[in-house]
């Protein structure tokens, strides 16, 4: 998976960053809470860290779970012979 440019909102501040899956790499230049808004959409906060290297935030977000598999009706789907 590639790194992709995105824009992340933060309260009333507007940060470009760098998005790959469930990884979000921006500028340390805001105070983080609960959520966050990316490309308009909103995502939860798993955790994050300060590389202070870099004075850059490395966040970790949470995804949404898996769909639930199909529930059996009881009913075989194999054909007689």
């Amino acid at each position: 998976m590639a790194w992709n440019k995105v824009n992340v909102n933060v309260g009333k501040k507007k940060v470009e960053a760098d998005m790959n899956g469930t990884d979000l790499e921006m500028p340390n230049v805001v105070e983080l809470g609960d959520s966050i808004n990316i490309d308009g959409k909103p995502y939860k906060v798993s955790s994050f860290e300060i590389d202070e290297r870099d004075d850059r935030l490395k966040i970790k977000l949470a995804m949404a779970s898996p769909k639930k598999e199909v529930k059996s009706d009881g009913k075989s789907n194999e054909r007689g012979s």
